[in-house]
């Protein structure tokens, strides 16, 4: 098949623009053709089919994606959405809904539509949009069960065309001697990696590691990585206040960090140094980095939320802590550092877990599925119309 795909792209760093590019090298080597529609900051001079062309502060940035989808003449157009990407002054992704209804409408080829932030509870612009992208798509995508459940108490509808297909992680892999380059040789890792943002409570666990320490011993390090996302005005004010919380901690020579937007190939790095991960997030709707860390063999520690206390119950690949409850968290991460035979049996239960469910040939074969369903019922209703048959 021939696929026009809509989202943003590496090098920006954004988890969406990695999801899409190990998601669409799985299709690639399914032999699709795969064309990749970006935002201006995407793609590189020497790949292929790579169109940088979304540009959200052009108002008819959605007329430049239909005449590039136009010229491409795809089998299924693929967009993956997250209300940040393609927002205008906080329209909530409105000018999508232009593009979608015309190609409902002249019915050439199916829409998919992932939707990487779905919460059980929507606000108001999150629920019109859903709504109205719903109606106008072939089909929705989301990542958990429980999306999918929540969803008609939110619109006030049973919608008949949303799929969950799991976040997909790699095949099971290990870097060598990542410890020693990192200076880390002989000790054990509690991590923390991604976008320092307030909402991923980072700083909670910095403040809780002087008690942690204490009980679970010296030879630990608390590893702090990642960096402010740039144009994050939260993210900006969130890192100086995280930075500090570490510089005043007591027990700061246990504590590392490693600042910086990195690359794939760097993320891995420094996430296969973990024995084990923390997200102590106090809102999310799912975590590529939590199947990142299956895919590594690293077991974590998780606030019940959302996709995160899903992903453990479903992979049962860890712990999950009731959200605001510290003394609960605490315990957790201190019954697992002070349990290596536990740590070992979450790790075994992350690689079937990645193996047997969610690594990326098993994902792209799902939505190949998906894809030829709803082309096959498009040609269906296409014969229909023909022969006249609809009213």
């Amino acid at each position: 098949m021939k696929i026009a795909w809509i989202s943003s792209w590496p090098p920006r760093h954004c988890g969406i623009a990695t999801y899409s590019l190990e998601l669409t090298t799985a299709l690639k080597s399914m032999g699709h053709e795969v064309h990749i529609i970006c935002h201006t900051d995407g793609g590189s001079k020497e790949e292929k089919n790579i169109y940088p062309i979304i540009n959200t502060q052009d108002c008819l940035w959605n007329e430049v994606v239909y005449q590039t989808v136009d010229d491409i003449k795809p089998d299924v157009v693929h967009i993956q959405h997250e209300y940040a990407l393609y927002a205008t002054n906080n329209d909530y992704s409105t000018s999508f809904l232009r593009p979608l209804f015309r190609w409902k409408i002249e019915n050439n080829f199916p829409t998919i539509i992932t939707y990487h932030s779905v919460f059980t509870t929507l606000n108001l612009g999150e629920k019109y949009f859903m709504n109205l992208s719903l109606d106008l798509a072939s089909a929705g995508i989301v990542h958990e069960e429980y999306q999918k459940i929540y969803l008609p108490m939110n619109i006030g509808r049973v919608p008949n065309n949303v799929y969950v297909i799991p976040h997909g992680a790699k095949s099971l892999f290990k870097y060598k001697d990542t410890k020693t380059h990192l200076h880390l040789e002989n000790k054990k890792v509690i991590g923390m990696i991604g976008w320092w943002e307030p909402n991923k409570g980072f700083e909670k666990i910095v403040k809780l590691w002087p008690d942690i320490i204490e009980k679970i011993g010296q030879e630990w390090i608390l590893l702090v990585a990642g960096d402010a996302r740039p144009g994050s005005t939260s993210g900006q004010i969130y890192k100086p206040e995280l930075l500090k919380a570490i510089e005043d901690s007591s027990a700061k020579d246990r504590i590392k960090t490693i600042i910086g937007m990195f690359s794939p190939e760097k993320y891995d790095e420094v996430l296969s140094v973990f024995d084990m991960m923390i997200l102590p997030y106090s809102q999310a709707s799912q975590s590529g980095n939590l199947a990142h860390a299956f895919a590594l063999g690293v077991p974590a520690v998780v606030t019940d939320l959302e996709g995160l206390g899903s992903e453990i119950r479903a992979s049962n690949a860890g712990i999950a802590v009731s959200l605001n409850d510290k003394i609960e968290l605490k315990n957790a991460i201190i019954n697992m550092a002070n349990n290596d035979e536990l740590r070992k049996h979450y790790a075994k239960n992350a690689e079937e877990y990645v193996t047997e469910k969610i690594v990326w040939s098993n994902v792209a074969h799902k939505h190949t599925q998906l894809y030829q369903n709803r082309i096959e019922q498009l040609q269906h209703e296409t014969t229909i119309e023909t022969n006249g048959h609809l009213a």
